[in-house]
């Protein structure tokens, strides 16, 4: 199929696609009323270890890298979670369910947290339904990382861990993503839409295309106004019933209902005949 005749049958199949996309937006704003929303608080820290004079920068550099890299992946760690419990910050337990299992789902659900390349940054983000309860488990996890990092390397008091970012926590909810869940389902469903048109190009068309054999119809004529109108009829009539393959200088469509439709076909006719 050419890119034209591709064209013409997305303009006259423009209803269908509106049709798709529409069910696609309803389908992501159904996947976004399933979801909680949750909101975000984000803050920053900075793993700072005391080196004696004779090491060298790219040491001191790899070895933040590693202890931050060690202290982020701890933060998601069961013992991590009852610190931050119990750091005095009011945080609600019973959110996170009753058993280890769903307490460890629900928590890794609800932290991120990681480092920063070589730069020995941590960065942190917690997620959840309350605003108020997704800035106290932030404020906890800094707490905690602050001053119970010893638990978690060999270093000892050499290792300091300093809040460079407080902790800011979203207005409005930031989960799910509506701008972007829309965005998608308008995508899928304008991309759904021009599949379903190059596959299906023979539906519910009122005009004929290129190379397909169409029927048509018209009432029989007695008086022929040229000798060429009386070869197209004798050729093209079939009981009111005409087969008709349209390719090059093919015919129109139009029900033949009048002498001129006859001399508007006789000029096709001919003018293919000429382009041969």
């Amino acid at each position: 199929m050419e890119l034209n005749d591709f064209l013409n049958l997305v303009a006259l199949k423009r209803k269908t696609i509106f049709g798709i996309i529409a069910i696609f937006l309803i389908l992501g704003v159904g996947v976004i009323a399933v979801q909680r929303f949750k909101y975000s608080s984000s803050s920053q820290l900075l793993v700072v270890q005391e080196y004696s004079q004779n090491i060298d920068a790219y040491t001191a550099s790899k070895s933040n890298e590693y202890l931050s890299s060690v202290l982020a992946s701890v933060i998601t760690s069961n013992s991590f979670f009852s610190k931050v419990l119990e750091a005095g910050f009011d945080i609600d337990a019973n959110y996170f369910g009753n058993t280890p299992k769903d307490q460890m789902e629900q928590w890794t659900k609800t932290v991120t947290a990681k480092n920063i390349n070589d730069s020995g940054i941590i960065s942190i983000s917690v997620y959840h339904p309350n605003r108020e309860q997704a800035d106290k488990i932030n404020r906890a996890i800094n707490y905690v990382l602050m001053t119970q990092n010893t638990a978690y390397h060999g270093s000892g008091d050499a290792v300091k861990v300093r809040l460079i970012d407080q902790p800011i926590t979203s207005t409005y909810p930031v989960k799910p993503d509506i701008l972007l869940t829309l965005g998608l389902a308008i995508a899928l469903g304008f991309l759904t839409s021009l599949i379903y048109v190059y596959l299906t190009p023979l539906t519910n068309l009122p005009n004929h295309h290129y190379g397909q054999h169409v029927l048509y119809s018209h009432p029989e004529q007695t008086n022929q106004p040229s000798d060429q109108g009386n070869f197209l009829r004798e050729n093209f009539s079939n009981q009111g019933v005409n087969n008709d393959l349209i390719g090059e200088g093919g015919y129109n469509d139009e029900i033949l209902d009048n002498n001129s439709n006859i001399d508007d076909l006789a000029r096709q006719a001919s003018m293919r005949n000429i382009l041969r």
